[in-house]
């Protein structure tokens, strides 16, 4: 009962007085959404098993490269090496692709593979609903998020009619809402391998399903003994046959995201042991708070775990309150950061979300570092508490000097790191700024872009694509607020094909090359400085002609019109510079990259296959109904051109334009919150820490004024330690940030990395915040009486 009392008594104490429960509580919570954001990913990235029954026993296998563990195969290769007695079964699967769509009322881009019959029976997937017919070789699986969004989630999904690329195709099944297979899909398409297998490229994915979960060595050595029989026919050298075998499929899952997440793991349990720290102060200040009420107690004959039953009742509801309030945050911060993580850790087709071992061990981990942080609040009270005037006497020696300097080095390093992370994200506030005021390069106004994919089976050359663009050109054109319409296989800022070019000592670089129809380049807002724009006549019979940038002007030395672009290797014939146009900003690193435009009429058959296969084909309407034309007009006039036909939805170029500020401003998103969690927990760790240090020194404190030391020379001193932690701190996260230099230029694409006045801006930031987070305790100092602690003894 008496116990009940106490737990009443102290939840009606932390009630009057809020201040300890919500900054101990938000102080826990840092950890605990740290913990749960990266956990999460660490456990639906890396411990999670991939979503293939049988993934344990299957392969992949063919060739690799060097730089690439990822293996492909060619269709002769997969018939060479057929079925040996160390595989039950094997697949095959086609590089992923873009297919016009139409079921119903439905008309869509999807993403969809090709497969054989033997694929997803040789991954261990049962699709949903699945009808006999699938072995037939012939049909369609759909992905559960298609079934959810086409077809309601109905069974009757299952044997209905889609029709892809202009040929009908039977819904043979629904995938699990979890599948993926190193890509993301919608549609999974069978098809025949034989009909290819004297094809020699190696763009395609095989499977194989091992007897045994030991035959992986075994299977190796029939790839390569394949490879090695029909080496002639496959085009293979001596020499290439080692790059070929057989990798677990688990070994490929998540490349390079093991060491990656683990260290991330690391840092968040860092993280919470720097939070539980920060509370053990704080829960020290209550306690000293309470040191004459315990004393009191136990004078009185309260013994055991009565005397503890407040700091472990505080402790409870900190730990509590924290999880209550940092597992949602933590799953925003997962599902917020998952968009910057590369494409290939990717292992389910459903977004990370944090499981039931998440939770349990956030959970039991916020309550250890509350518990922890009691157990260390009541070990720095337990000498003044029993005897409070001989430690009144000798101030912090033995062992509180020890414990004080560990707590000074663990201050100097959280402001370090905070430092480092203010000052990443100073600089990338200051990125996103100057890339917001620098212009696109193109005017974004009054135009719209659409993504088209026509099918090779009926488009096989640039001139049928030539046919179809310009009859949608002439629809288009004749509707009211419509300036002009052009195609091209590059927009003005992202990502952009590349082939290799010659420079005048004989050496190559691969530049970024599109295809344009005449009118193109203007409709896309490009501005010309020189020369002209592609035109009718730029067809196969004319002579070859180029449009270039003024990055291809400074990187090749070249005159500009009138020069010619010299394509290196077999990529073409040269072609005479007809036009210059002006750089445009095309990613986030703001440096302007060669580009070289060809036309649509004068690409050879093998490079505008090769091109098509890897770049997708833009429509860009330009004129005050734009926007109009391309949602309502634009589908109707393509349907009635070629009803297989789809059209994206109509993305502004303005939009467009503002992609490459939009990823520096995600970059200044993920900086800010990281340097928020850091800066939070260093300048909470200050005051956490100086607090402590004055409810654990009152009693010298006290003789230092009876001595004649004045409020104003107390509040010095702590200000001079705070300030101290804060020369300290920052002088260390600066060299820390400069070090960041060379990865910040390599990898993150930062040109400059850091300069020394974001360093500077940084560290001047955070010395402010810790010297004011030092103020409150400053004045606690200066207000000390000495005859009411001195009375107290």
């Amino acid at each position: 009962m008496n116990h009940v009392a106490d737990i009443l008594r102290t939840g009606r104490a932390l009630v009057r007085r809020p201040g300890f429960l919500l900054l101990g509580s938000a102080t826990l919570s840092l950890g605990v959404a740290a913990m749960v954001g990266t956990f999460t990913l660490l456990d639906s990235i890396v411990l999670q098993s991939p979503p293939w029954p049988n993934h344990e026993r299957v392969v992949v296998y063919g060739g690799r490269t060097e730089g690439d563990a990822m293996r492909a195969i060619s269709p002769r290769l997969y018939a060479a090496v057929g079925l040996p007695p160390s595989v039950v079964s094997h697949g095959i699967a086609r590089m992923p692709e873009t297919v016009n769509a139409v079921g119903g009322a439905h008309r869509e881009m999807l993403h969809a593979q090709r497969i054989d019959a033997g694929f997803l029976p040789t991954l261990g997937i049962v699709p949903r609903e699945a009808v006999p017919t699938a072995a037939s070789g012939e049909g369609l699986f759909i992905s559960h998020a298609l079934w959810r969004r086409w077809f309601h989630a109905k069974t009757a999904a299952v044997g209905s009619t889609l029709v892809v690329d202009g040929q009908p195709m039977t819904v043979l099944g629904v995938l699990p809402a979890d599948y993926r297979f190193f890509s993301d899909i919608d549609l999974l398409i069978l098809f025949d391998p034989a009909t290819m297998a004297a094809d020699t490229a190696e763009n395609m994915t095989a499977v194989g399903l091992l007897t045994t979960s030991g035959d992986e060595a075994a299977f190796s050595a029939d790839v390569v003994r394949a490879a090695r029989r029909d080496a002639a026919g496959l085009g293979l050298r001596g020499e290439d046959l080692h790059w070929y075998g057989a990798t677990r499929a688990d070994a490929l899952v998540a490349r390079g995201a093991h060491d990656s997440l683990w260290l991330f793991a690391a840092c968040a349990l860092l993280v919470l042991v720097v939070a539980g720290v920060n509370v053990s102060h704080l829960m020290s200040v209550r306690m000293f708070e309470r040191i004459d009420e315990t004393a009191l107690r136990m004078v009185l004959g309260a013994t055991g775990t009565r005397t503890w039953v407040p700091a472990l009742t505080e402790a409870a509801v900190v730990g509590a309150i924290a999880c209550v309030a940092g597992l949602p945050l933590g799953t925003l911060l997962a599902g917020r950061f998952v968009d910057f993580l590369p494409p290939a850790w990717s292992v389910s087709g459903l977004p990370p979300t944090p499981g039931w071992r998440v939770f349990l061990v956030v959970v039991l981990a916020a309550q250890a570092a509350a518990l922890l942080a009691t157990a260390s609040g009541a070990t720095s009270i337990s000498k003044p508490l029993l005897r409070r005037e001989q430690s009144a006497m000798r101030g912090s020696a033995g062992v509180g000097r020890t414990v004080r300097r560990a707590r000074t080095y663990l201050l100097l390093a959280e402001v370090a790191v905070a430092t480092v992370l203010l000052s990443l994200c100073v600089a990338a506030v200051s990125r996103a700024c100057r890339l917001a005021r620098t212009p696109p390069g193109f005017d974004s106004a009054n135009a719209v872009v659409v993504e088209m994919h026509p099918p090779a089976r009926d488009y096989p050359g640039a001139s049928d694509v030539l046919r179809l663009a310009e009859s949608v050109r002439v629809g288009v054109t004749l509707l009211a607020g419509v300036d002009s319409v052009g195609w091209s296989t590059q927009l003005p800022t992202g990502q952009a094909f590349r082939m290799p070019f010659l420079h005048a000592d004989g050496s190559s670089e691969f530049l970024e090359y599109a295809l344009v129809t005449p009118g193109g380049n203007p409709a896309m807002g490009l501005r010309k400085l020189a020369g002209r724009w592609f035109g009718a006549d730029d067809d196969r019979r004319a002579g070859r002609v180029a449009i270039v940038n003024e990055a291809y002007l400074h990187r090749f030395a070249s005159d500009g019109v009138g020069d010619v672009v010299r394509p290196a290797g077999d990529a073409g014939p040269s072609a005479r510079i007809v036009g210059v146009v002006e750089d445009t900003l095309r990613d986030g690193s703001g440096v302007a990259r060669p580009a070289v435009f060809v036309p649509f009429a004068q690409a050879d058959a093998r490079h505008f296959a090769l091109v098509r296969e890897l770049a997708p084909i833009y429509a860009v309407i330009r004129g005050p109904a734009a926007a109009a034309v391309a949602q309502d007009d634009l589908p109707r006039i393509v349907e009635r051109i070629d009803p297989s036909l789809v059209v994206s939805a109509p993305v502004p170029l303005r939009r467009i334009a503002r992609a490459p500020v939009a990823m520096a401003s995600r970059n200044a998103i993920l900086f800010a919150t990281l340097s928020l969690f850091a800066v939070s927990l260093a300048v909470i760790g200050q005051y956490s820490a100086q607090a402590a240090d004055v409810a654990a020194g009152r009693d010298l404190i006290a003789l230092r004024s009876a001595f004649g030391a004045s409020p104003a020379n107390q509040r010095k001193r702590v200000l001079r330690q705070a300030l101290y932690v804060a020369l300290m701190g920052t002088g260390l996260g600066s060299p820390a940030t400069y070090l960041l230099q060379r990865w910040l230029c390599k990898e993150a694409e930062w040109p400059g990395g850091i300069g020394i006045g974001v360093t500077v801006i940084a560290a001047c930031l955070m010395g402010v915040a810790v010297v004011a987070a030092a103020v409150v305790p400053a004045r606690r100092a200066g207000a000390v009486e000495p005859w009411r602690v001195l009375r107290s003894e």
